[in-house]
């Protein structure tokens, strides 16, 4: 990145606002440091590029990189010649959407999964549950509408998405 003061500051939006979003999903300030930083490179940076451009120590750096691969925001890339981890952000919308995408999914697995557990637990305990046996059943309901959806959003790219629904609006 370009350390011209004027660019620093533009810069610094976009970083500002990668940080809100970590923090709103219960993640470091600097898993939004450094996906800002990504977003903003030119070209693939290695650990140490990212410790020199974000000033945090090695150890964060990757364990944060770690986690911005798992939640499909950033990945690793070979850089012929270089034999360091090299890291990207994702920039194409379509690889974007799915791991966002896929990130959501299996957060609704994991909660119908519970669910599941749940109503089999709830089925031998009679009336004293029928209360939350309701509840579990609404929440189901819910999930298993968003696992859909999920699926038919995976369906299309996203300027198919965007077409099919402005079509459907008019």
């Amino acid at each position: 990145m370009s350390r011209d003061p004027l660019c620093e500051g533009a810069k610094r939006h976009i970083i500002d606002a990668c940080v809100q979003s970590a923090k709103s999903k219960g993640y470091s300030d600097a898993c939004g440091v450094l996906r800002g930083t990504l977003f903003l490179a030119d070209r693939p940076l290695s650990l140490d590029d990212l410790v020199e451009e974000t000033g945090y120590s090695k150890s964060t750096v990757c364990l944060n990189m770690n986690l911005l691969e798992n939640l499909g925001i950033a990945k690793r890339v070979v850089v012929p010649g270089d034999k360091r981890s090299q890291y990207v952000a994702l920039s194409d919308t379509n690889a974007m959407k799915a791991a966002l995408l896929a990130n959501i999914k299996k957060e609704v697995q994991a909660i119908l999964s519970a669910l599941d557990q749940t109503q089999r637990d709830l089925g031998d305990m009679g009336d004293d549950a029928e209360r939350t046996k309701l509840r579990v059943s609404s929440l189901r309901h819910f999930y298993e509408q968003t696992d859909e959806l999920l699926d038919l959003v995976n369906r299309f790219t996203t300027e198919e998405l965007i077409v099919l629904l402005k079509r459907e609006k008019h």
